[in-house]
């Protein structure tokens, strides 16, 4: 073993903690592994309209001109889209190539479509390179590969497979990656984390404050955090709540989005076909979003798809209890009955028991959410988390196994 501060290009297309859970861990964890000794080169894609932020000086990133610097998530699948993930995957090869002398690992926030066009120029520069796979079912990440797009899904699952190590931030995802083909000994099992100097929650007068800011004084309120995308389930989300709502009439209950995306308009006609204008806020983006949550009751999550979801991790570590589906990291995040009410995916009449049982009973609110603050603080923090990966770009570098780095173990 060796003591040499590991040498780390990141890449991040969105590196950034306003805009999504992804880009949040990117730059909270690269620059903590700074601050421990990693020597971090960041990649990412040059965009416009961003909130300011002071970026850590022990960090130099380089901004990458993909096109549409105004358009900040292309989740959704386009040729634009696609077209802006190719050329940001050009100038991400460019990048290797002129800095090859300044990094030995290579780590990738998301391995989909600029991982796997990295990966065979790694292997060329001589350089180890690491994919953080942060979810499945939408046919873009290692893991979730083969089964898409015919014979050339089954390629792009053989390319990934050659990836020198894997960073799985849930049990399923491992699996998964393990079925396409990945040695299990290169697949680090690492889950997310929270920034819990940022996302704590309020004391009482700040609590009591922000209720006011925001008209909350004598609501119930239900929060949903995050991007208002068709996997979200917010339509299922919004026909159950009408029936808890009005099956608890005294909890004068309030659903708020907070959240943006392609899905809102739709959302919003939804709420008022079934009369909900005086119960539903769409909130919009949040920059500071832990206010929003230091101000709710309960948290609720209908997706169909999650990895491990950060709105989750962020809404327990806030002390807020949790109604979710019963899905990938949700089920080693929370644990039924302590800390959440889990409830099957795309099961309307199930969503909406679980949350009229929250609504009805705030002495079972106060306990989940004791129980999920406890929670965070025991397993889900960035102190936690980050000495895994620099022992994993330390296995890299020694060509020792990267499953030894895991945290989560199996």
């Amino acid at each position: 073993m060796t003591d040499t501060p590991p040498r780390v290009l990141i890449v991040a297309p969105l590196y950034h903690t306003d805009r999504g859970g992804l880009g949040r861990q990117a730059v909270l964890l690269t620059e903590r592994l700074a601050e421990l000794g990693a020597k971090p080169l960041v990649a990412t894609r040059a965009m416009t309209g961003l909130p300011p932020r002071a970026f850590s000086p022990k960090v130099e990133r380089a901004e990458l001109s993909a096109g549409r610097p105004e358009t900040h998530n292309y989740e959704e699948t386009s040729l634009l889209n696609l077209a802006t993930s190719l050329r940001f995957s050009a100038r991400l090869l460019a990048l290797m190539a002129r800095r090859r002398g300044d990094y030995d690992v290579i780590h990738v926030h998301g391995a989909s479509l600029p991982f796997l066009i990295a990966l065979p120029a790694a292997k060329l520069l001589r350089r180890r390179i690491v994919g953080k796979v942060a979810a499945l079912h939408q046919g873009v990440e290692a893991g979730d590969l083969a089964g898409h797009y015919g014979p050339l899904g089954r390629v792009l699952a053989w390319i990934a497979s050659r990836s020198d190590a894997f960073v799985a931030t849930t049990a399923e995802i491992g699996a998964a990656l393990g079925a396409e083909g990945v040695p299990l000994d290169r697949i680090a099992r690492i889950p997310n984390f929270v920034d819990t100097r940022r996302f704590h929650p309020a004391d009482r007068p700040l609590r009591d404050e922000l209720r006011r800011e925001r008209g909350w004084e004598d609501r119930t309120v239900l929060i949903h955090s995050g991007r208002l995308s068709e996997r979200k389930n917010g339509d299922i989300l919004l026909k159950a709540f009408a029936r808890a709502s009005r099956a608890v009439p005294d909890a004068n209950a309030l659903l708020v989005f907070a959240g943006d995306g392609p899905q809102r308009t739709r959302l919003e006609a939804l709420s008022k076909e079934l009369d909900l204008q005086d119960r539903v806020a769409f909130a919009g983006f949040q920059n500071a979003i832990e206010r929003e949550l230091q101000a709710a009751d309960l948290l609720v999550l209908a997706s169909r798809v999650e990895g491990l979801p950060n709105a989750l991790l962020e809404g327990m570590a806030c002390g807020l209890p949790a109604v979710v589906t019963r899905i990938g990291g949700s089920l080693e995040a929370a644990i039924e009955g302590e800390t959440a009410l889990f409830v099957p995916a795309n099961e309307e009449d199930a969503l909406a028991t679980a949350l009229q049982e929250a609504l009805a009973d705030p002495a079972l609110r106060t306990r989940l959410g004791a129980a999920a603050k406890q929670r965070i603080q025991a397993r889900f923090t960035l102190d936690a988390v980050a000495p895994h990966y620099l022992e994993l770009y330390r296995r890299l570098s020694e060509r020792r196994p990267p499953a030894g780095a895991s945290l989560a173990k199996e």
